[in-house]
This record gives C-alpha cells, sequence and structure tokens, in this order.
C-alpha cells in the first residue's frame, strides 16, 4: 500500500499474519494503538519496526503505537510529490511495457 508523504497518517501493516484477514491499515495521525499478548496465549510474539530488530513480546506484554510530535522531513530532489510518484513508477514498474519480440 502506497500512501502519499503529505497525507497525515500511520500506515499500519501486519508481516506474515496468521489469516487472510489481516490487511494493512491506514489510521489517522491522532490513533493510538495497543497491542497486548493475552495471559492465556498459546506462545509468545514478536514485533519489528520498519523491519529493524525484532523483539520478542511475552504473554501480558503490550505495545503502544502513535505518531510522533516530531515527524521526520523527507528529503526531494525536486518536489515532494512528483518524487513520489517517480519512485512509484520505479520501483513498481508502473506504465512500463516490456519491449514484445516479433512473431
Amino acid at each position: 500500500m502506497q500512501v502519499h508523504p503529505n497525507v497525515p497518517c500511520m500506515l499500519f501493516t501486519p508481516i506474515c499474519p496468521h489469516s487472510l484477514s489481516f490487511r494493512p491499515v491506514i489510521l489517522p495521525d491522532s490513533a493510538k494503538l495497543e497491542l497486548k499478548i493475552p495471559e492465556d496465549a498459546r506462545s509468545n510474539a514478536w514485533v519489528s519496526f520498519d523491519g529493524k530488530r525484532r523483539q520478542q513480546l511475552s504473554r501480558g506484554d503490550s505495545v503502544r503505537i502513535y505518531m510522533s510530535e516530531h515527524p521526520l522531513p523527507t528529503v526531494n530532489k525536486s518536489d515532494q510529490t512528483g518524487d513520489w510518484f517517480h519512485s512509484l513508477v520505479r520501483c513498481l514498474n508502473w506504465n512500463d511495457r516490456l519491449e514484445q519480440k516479433a512473431l
């Protein structure tokens, strides 16, 4: 899921969920989440932020997620919207046709 950098929101993406009904969710920047591992859970869970170091969560542990008061500025080559769309085109091969071979 792609979200423009100017949209004030959080993108919450479950990685390796155990059900196909879990999908990425876009939440308003005012949202506050708390994820709790139940005391009677069958096993521990793992959490990772921005794909970095994993942290194990034990039964009864919780994680609070909310938007930072200090947003991270982005560096742009020309303008934020143009750079964002160009990166999507480049990474996702949008509107990129492969050269077809002759019959």
